[in-house]
């Protein structure tokens, strides 16, 4: 997958794999998300954040000008700059997520806008299009979820134009032709007119409001980002079901990073998990799944780094880097684990060559 955070962890090496799973929001919110695929847009076309409901305060709607499979493609494309957090097809189960929602989409053409706001690009154009039932019905799917975990207003503000900033007003759900130029709060940004006259905005709040969000049941196991373990051997499938294809049988105590779920399917509820040893994605069942991860390493045992990987002065991922540790570097654990940012921490003393003490995530160390 491109633009993983283990790219930012990698000096060196190539991302994920393209079988990755789409994000749910850090909340405690029990809603699930509506995704049917996940295509992750090329990493170039957005911005890491760790955005939570405090951030987030608008929905924007747009027209593709175009078909699904068409922003697909040019969101994936490392010449687009542009990107959106959904895509929906005129189909039923035509829900594509590019980017994990507490990311940084970049397609509103205004920076506050975008920071604030969560993107779904609609098959069509704009003032042509009559668009489906199903369309509707999958973006209030969508809204309802991103109110839900945001605790954005359910609401369609009818002025002609948002606030000039946007971190004033309530918030809600807008179109692309209400986000004001960041030049001129008085013009539309970029002479936008998405999703235009014949959409009805009254019909799909209409579903909005009869719509469950999900959000009266209990507080979700686990939540994004949460790093866990398997507690026996355990199939992961390319969906939630025990019918969906199987992609591997992980051994147990196996550690994995929470991205996608809850959801509940034949009798069991299942998760959307980053295996971290095996670098596989895949849905397993929450009874098999335990906080936290396995003991990889004691005191003083002696490691060595797998590959050339940034080593911080604290755990986790906004910690200061001291430098890029080259691979087969050797070393001593004297400190850990800690788990923060989706990974196991260790503090190592690197004596090979150095006499350095730093963090590095276990998922770069093996023993020696």
């Amino acid at each position: 997958m491109n633009g993983s955070r283990r790219d930012i962890l990698r000096a060196t090496g190539t991302g994920l794999g393209a079988l990755a799973l789409g994000g749910l929001a850090t909340t405690t919110s029990a809603a699930t998300d509506p995704t049917d695929d996940w295509r992750p847009a090329d990493d170039s076309n957005f911005e890491y954040a760790d955005r939570t409901a405090g951030d987030v305060r608008w929905i924007v709607v747009h027209t593709i000008e175009g078909s699904d499979g068409s922003a697909i493609n040019w969101f994936q494309n490392p010449d687009a700059n542009v990107s959106s957090h959904y895509v929906v097809g005129n189909q039923p189960g035509q829900i594509t997520k590019m980017v994990r929602l507490d990311d940084v989409a970049w397609t509103q053409g205004n920076g506050p806008y975008n920071d604030t706001g969560v993107s779904i690009e609609l098959e069509g154009y704009a003032d042509e299009t009559e668009f489906s039932d199903a369309i509707y019905q999958q973006t209030a799917d969508i809204i309802q979820y991103v109110c839900d975990a945001y605790d954005v207003p359910a609401q369609h503000p009818t002025y002609d134009l948002a606030p000039c900033s946007a971190y004033d007003g309530e918030g809600g759900v807008i179109g692309h032709e209400q986000v004001p130029s960041p030049y001129d709060c008085d013009q539309v940004t970029g002479g936008k007119q998405d999703p235009g006259s014949t959409f009805d905005w009254d019909y799909l709040m209409s579903l909005v409001d009869d719509g469950d969000s999900g959000g009266g049941g209990s507080d979700p196991t686990f939540t994004d980002g949460d790093v866990v373990h398997n507690t026996a051997d355990l199939n992961t499938r390319e969906q939630p079901g025990t019918d969906a294809a199987l992609v591997d049988t992980i051994p147990a105590e196996s550690p994995a990073e929470i991205v996608n779920g809850p959801v509940d399917e034949d009798g069991y509820t299942w998760w959307g998990l980053h295996w971290q040893d095996q670098d596989v994605w895949g849905w397993s069942v929450e009874q098999y799944l335990d906080a936290g991860t396995p003991q990889e390493f004691v005191m003083d045992e002696l490691v060595e780094t797998t590959a050339d990987v940034y080593v911080r002065e604290q755990p986790g991922l906004d910690a200061t880097a001291i430098k890029v540790m080259p691979a087969d570097t050797d070393g001593q654990v004297v400190n850990g684990p800690v788990d923060e940012d989706g990974y196991t921490w260790w503090g190592v003393h690197f004596t090979d060559g150095e006499d350095l003490w730093a963090w590095c995530p276990g998922e770069f160390l093996d023993s020696r």
